[in-house]
């Protein structure tokens, strides 16, 4: 039996599409219009569970960053826009947006909701540019009628197997092509519950995004080190905003950036996190806002600023002065997790910076020890503790807990 929508009393200022075939269609030209036409020919979809699928497959073939299925709840700013409607002409056009409005049912008589799908395409950084990298999106916008987002939402829901990571229950995956063992893309699927219904937020992540930014579990870690690791940041494990920065140590080359990619990409969705780093590649999704750090902005101006935003965690790649960790303990003494990059040989000579940055204060530190030896890459995990016969901490190797 064919899907339909719900029988709904349309508002009176209703005219977006209320089917799959049609919103999907409607979609397609808004594209082409935009210059982001899919190539080929394209199924039209007759069902909510086709239009997921087609959307994943349409956001895939043009290269869209990411895209969101979303709802909001706008009946007191129409109420405004009709008062006004008179004055505001095409003012008024712009500020609603493209989004259309339709009744749920009879318990959302009255109210005015729109929701819809925007796809966002990242506009290509001026070169030397200073400030948060990637930020520019570029959306294009296609309305639909709300009595469709609730069965758009479910379907999204199971098209991307939300729940399967019982760790991270409100994500879910995707490949494009679909199946495929090494995707040309795989999308992050994140989904997030409302009084209307389940917000969906996909975003694309080529084989470069995917390398540059890895599991942690793929790092050359202990097992139990690399499950206590991604717990951590997974979890944002409450030690994180305790004062106990997490420090990762070792020369140069031994991958110290690549496990700072790793542990945020290894966050949850919808924190707020920052990152400043020296040599940006990509960025890992919604999670992390980077800024490029160097002559013209250096670490602690940038650690500065991040603080006056309070962010849940910042990332420095890397400290090279005693400002620097300064800015970095000042971010962890205030209830924000900070992790940074640090050259030191050994773990005692990563954990002596902290000491001389705040002398007379017993800092606690996760320090994540990076090695190279023959060529092979090694990682090992060590923690700070107290000596028996003074208050003083001491860097020991890490042991599971219990």
């Amino acid at each position: 039996m064919p899907w339909s929508a719900p029988m709904t009393p349309p508002s009176p200022k209703s005219e977006a599409p209320e089917t799959p075939e049609a919103v999907f269609a409607s979609l397609l030209q808004g594209l082409k219009e935009a210059g982001r036409a899919p190539a080929g020919r394209v199924a039209a979809p007759k069902t909510p569970e086709a239009l997921a699928a087609a959307l994943f497959d349409v956001a895939g073939s043009t290269g869209a960053a990411m895209f969101s299925v979303w709802a909001a709840d706008d009946t007191d700013s129409a109420a405004d826009e009709d008062a006004d409607e008179d004055s505001e002409g095409e003012d008024a056009d712009d500020a609603r947006g493209a989004a259309g409005r339709d009744e749920a049912d009879a318990a959302t008589a009255g109210r005015v909701i729109n929701a819809g799908i925007t796809l966002f395409f990242i506009a290509n950084d001026t070169p030397g540019t200073v400030g948060l990298l990637g930020a520019e999106r570029v959306p294009v916008r296609q309305p639909m009628a709300y009595a469709l987002y609730p069965s758009l939402g479910k379907a999204l829901a199971a098209y991307a197997k939300r729940g399967a990571n019982p760790v991270m229950p409100d994500r879910g995956t995707v490949s494009f092509p679909a199946g495929a063992a090494d995707p040309d893309i795989e999308f992050r699927v994140s989904f997030r519950e409302d009084a209307l219904g389940t917000w969906t937020t996909a975003v694309a992540r080529d084989r470069e995004m995917r390398q540059a930014y890895p599991s942690v579990s793929s790092l050359p870690l202990s097992t139990d080190s690399a499950a206590f690791l991604t717990g951590l940041f997974n979890r944002l494990d409450k030690a994180l905003f305790n004062g106990q920065p997490v420090l990762l140590t070792g020369a140069s080359g031994t991958g110290r950036s690549t496990t700072l990619r790793a542990v945020m990409d290894a966050l949850p969705d919808n924190v707020h996190a920052l990152a400043a780093v020296e040599e940006p590649k990509g960025g890992p999704g919604g999670a992390v806002g980077i800024v490029k750090v160097g002559p013209e902005l250096k670490l602690a101006q940038a650690l500065r600023s991040f603080l006056r935003q309070d962010p849940d965690l910042v990332f420095a790649d890397e400290v090279r002065t005693l400002e620097d960790m300064q800015m970095l303990c000042n971010a962890a003494f205030t209830g924000h997790a900070a992790v940074s990059v640090l050259e030191a040989k050994t773990p005692e000579e990563g954990y002596a910076w902290l000491t001389e940055a705040m002398p007379g204060l017993p800092v606690p530190a996760l320090i994540v020890h990076h090695t190279r030896d023959a060529g092979a890459l090694a990682m090992t995990l060590h923690e700070t503790k107290p000596q028996e016969e003074s208050n003083k901490l001491r860097v020991v190797p890490w042991t599971p807990p219990g």
